[in-house]
């Protein structure tokens, strides 16, 4: 397992903004960003606020980082900018709305992200890392809170009628809301249309504010990364912003970058075709709209026009019931309770850890150092005689750390360093102490569970399902620290699919054999679980009378999608 120091991400419950502790060449990134005059230390005013480089700059962090496939720099630059104004918007618009965010609101999001880094050394020189103190850190809190906040501004303000809840429901009886009526239904329906409305009524709010807002006073070197008009396809402009986000949604794919354009370029071809499809639906679109919106709202309204024109008789619904009666057959499915307890090596299995790697320091030199970690170490740099390559304090662990740039460089580090990823022998190759860097290999030794503690952690589990069983427990009320999956899960097929666990087909088949209700154990593959079959859906072959009117739905669906797409081409 690598040593380099686990990167949670900080969420703060929002895709407004996401904050993540990272390496300190985000923080060089920034300063080269920055680079500010002493004239002037902002990128542009927006409607005479200022927008400093340093948002620009995390922005475009945050836009390229996690990237396989590279694109020119000049996409990111504009979409950060793009990101930069919406945020600055949002911001602006909550302003206007009076919404405010509390100190203890901020405190308590704060609290999560620095308690979520065990050492508080650490913790700090990740925020250092990423240019924050911890005031900035907390101003972001604030901000990302806020757009929140906002967004639930307008998701609760949306009225939703009765007959939009009625549409709903028809459009969707016969598929998702089987034998349901609409009051069962009603409340989850208008959450749903609450949320979407809501959102678009925010977005909307946002492309007006970008129609109308002033900007001034714009640094040069970002002048070009506005958005503006790109090209024109069918008589619908697209601007950059537009055929960037596309572009990079192929690239994130996967797409080599030749590829992600021409796939870009036919993608906002049948968006212009869709949009000139509308006017001959006679399907209004609002013209001040995003131009996802556009899309969305223009291709919902025709296909809603192009099912009512399908045309079907019963000869033809049983025709497709015959081609597709598979789809509709009843599978054979389970539900159950299923726990995981968390098997760690004990104290003792971890001094044999360090018993071995202290044996094994007592024989290696800065001679032989690759040769040993090639034919010892069980980490995944074995087969490169241990090397890391060349590494920052805040990218490992804090003790790994502390041994590779307090000992002597040239020299195997003379203790054992013990780590939460086992043991470790230290060879320190070079170090900058002024830059902070250093360049290492190691030799790990993980620790690893024993027979006997196998056996206590299965103890546990055996005493742990006599008392579900026995009814002084439930599985709600098994502790978090040591259990590290406790829930329902339903509609487990036989093929070992777990729905929010995924396949797992030792663990299934164990869960098809128990009876009913019966609280069982087994250690599969070094886990421990313990799981009780509350529920058991036998096969059933499906009879046409009986799921007609799903037939019928899904050949309107499947004839209307058809269509239109035989339309767009």
């Amino acid at each position: 397992m690598a040593i380099r120091k686990f990167r949670k991400k900080m969420k703060l419950i929002t895709y407004i903004i996401t904050i993540a502790f990272v390496v300190s060449s985000l923080a060089l990134y920034i300063m080269t960003q920055m680079n500010y005059s002493k004239s002037k230390n902002y990128a542009f005013k927006l409607n005479g606020n200022k927008v400093s480089m340093e948002n620009i700059a995390r922005n475009k962090y945050m836009v390229s980082r996690g990237n396989g496939v590279k694109v020119e720099e000049k996409v990111y630059e504009i979409l950060a900018l793009n990101k930069t104004i919406e945020d600055e918007l949002s911001q602006q618009l909550a302003d206007d709305l009076k919404i405010k965010i509390s100190k203890k609101e901020i405190n308590k999001e704060y609290s999560k992200i620095e308690d979520s880094v065990k050492d508080k050394d650490q913790f700090n020189r990740m925020l250092r890392a990423q240019g924050y103190t911890k005031a900035s850190l907390k101003k972001e809190i604030g901000k990302s809170l806020r757009a929140m906040k906002l967004i639930e501004y307008y998701v609760e303000n949306v009225k939703i009628s009765e007959e939009e809840i009625l549409s709903v429901y028809n459009e969707n009886k016969a598929i998702i809301f089987q034998d349901k009526g609409l009051e069962e239904v009603k409340d989850e329906i208008e959450k749903s249309l609450s949320k979407e409305k809501g959102n678009e009524e925010y977005l909307k709010a946002i492309y007006d504010m970008k129609q109308a807002m002033k900007i001034e006073d714009i640094r040069e070197q970002i002048k070009d990364n506005f958005e503006k008009a790109q090209l024109e396809k069918l008589g619908i402009k697209f601007s950059n912003v537009e055929y960037d986000k596309v572009l990079l949604g192929f690239i994130n794919s996967g797409e080599k970058e030749t590829q992600a354009r021409e796939k870009t370029e036919n993608y906002l071809n049948a968006q212009a075709k869709l949009l000139n499809l509308a006017k001959d639906y006679k399907v209004a679109i609002e013209e001040e709209l995003p131009l996802d919106l556009k899309v969305r709202e223009a291709y919902k309204n025709i296909f809603k026009k192009v099912k009512n024109d399908v045309s079907y008789t019963d000869e033809d619904l049983k025709n497709f019931f015959k081609e597709n009666s598979s789809d509709y057959d009843t599978y054979a499915s389970v539900n159950s309770y299923i726990a995981e307890l968390e098997v760690k090596p004990s104290l003792v299995d971890k001094e044999a850890t360090q018993a071995k790697a202290e044996k094994i320091l007592k024989e290696v030199n800065k001679d032989n150092f690759a040769e040993v970690a090639r034919k010892k170490s069980e980490g995944p740099t074995a087969s490169r005689g241990g090397d890391l390559g060349t590494f920052s304090k805040e990218m490992m662990v804090k003790e790994f750390s502390e041994a590779v740039f307090k000992g002597k460089v040239g020299e195997v580090y003379p203790k054992v360093v013990n780590t939460i990823f086992g043991s470790h022998i230290i060879y320190i190759a070079e170090r900058n102490d002024e830059a902070g860097t250093a360049r290492a290999s190691h030799i790990l030794i993980k620790s690893k569970v024993s027979e006997t503690t196998n056996a206590e952690y299965l103890k546990a589990a055996k005493e742990t399902v006599n008392k579900i069983s026995d009814g002084e427990i439930k599985f709600t009320d098994l502790p978090k620290d040591k259990y590290v999956i406790n829930s329902l899960y339903t509609g487990i097929n036989e093929a070992g699919y777990i729905p929010g666990l995924e396949f797992n087909e030792e663990l299934v088949k164990e869960i098809y054999k128990v009876p009913l209700n019966k609280v069982s154990y087994k250690k599969i593959n070094e886990k421990i679980y313990i799981f009780k079959k509350i529920k058991e859906t036998p096969f059933k072959k499906a009879k046409y009378n009986d799921v007609k009117s799903l037939v019928k739905e899904d050949y309107i669906v499947k004839t209307a999608m058809e269509t239109l797409k035989e339309k767009l081409k």
